[in-house]
């Protein structure tokens, strides 16, 4: 278990899809506390966040689930409510298949990161890249990971590819660009090597 993210706060939006907790799960065992965000009020989606909540637990950090409709008003909700109870907020993960206007209440620099994934539509893949793109110009260090190859081609190039240093799987991917190692990127996709 390596610690580069300790002392940091995470928001992973849509842990009830699969790709969202295995996220949530990298970034604890990295040393980050996690606030995991559904985005929807049904149950098994509250079962899936307090689920993957006990497993933070379980590895002696810090973390908490939360619902939401995935508007924008709950999703700014939720943002408050997890400052409240970690801190600031400073790495959001999104991986849910629509975007919203602004993204409030984070730490002034954060490390946003868009996560694409098989389970949804490439046009909307292609409207969440657009919206990576957008964050960026806007000043947000938003960055696209993209789960898997097959996925990258299907969406066509729409944002500059970024190559870390080495080839990554989606799990070390999330921890990359929640770090420092990442500070300097920004409005880029980054393709995983395995889901």
């Amino acid at each position: 278990m390596s610690n580069e993210l300790t002392g940091r706060n995470a928001l992973v939006l849509g842990v009830e899809r699969p790709a969202g907790r295995k996220a949530a799960i990298a970034l604890a065992e990295a040393g980050a506390d996690v606030a995991v965000v559904t985005l929807t009020e049904e149950t098994p989606a509250e079962f899936a966040a307090n689920s993957t909540a006990n497993e933070f637990w379980a590895l002696g950090r810090k973390g908490m689930a939360l619902t939401t409709d995935g508007r924008e008003g709950t999703v700014a909700e939720a943002i408050a409510d997890a400052t409240a109870e970690l801190g600031p907020i400073s790495i959001l993960v999104w991986h849910a298949t629509h975007s919203i206007a602004k993204i409030t209440g984070l730490r002034s620099d954060p490390a946003v990161i868009v996560l694409l994934a098989d389970d949804e539509a490439v046009a909307g893949n292609r409207a969440l890249l657009d919206w990576t793109r957008d964050l960026a110009d806007a000043g947000l260090r938003a960055n696209a990971l993209i789960a898997t190859p097959a996925l990258a081609e299907a969406i066509g190039p729409v944002l500059k590819l970024h190559h870390p240093p080495q080839p990554l799987d989606l799990l070390q991917l999330v921890v990359y660009l929640a770090s420092d190692a990442s500070a300097a990127i920004e409005g880029a996709a980054v393709v995983a090597t395995a889901p």
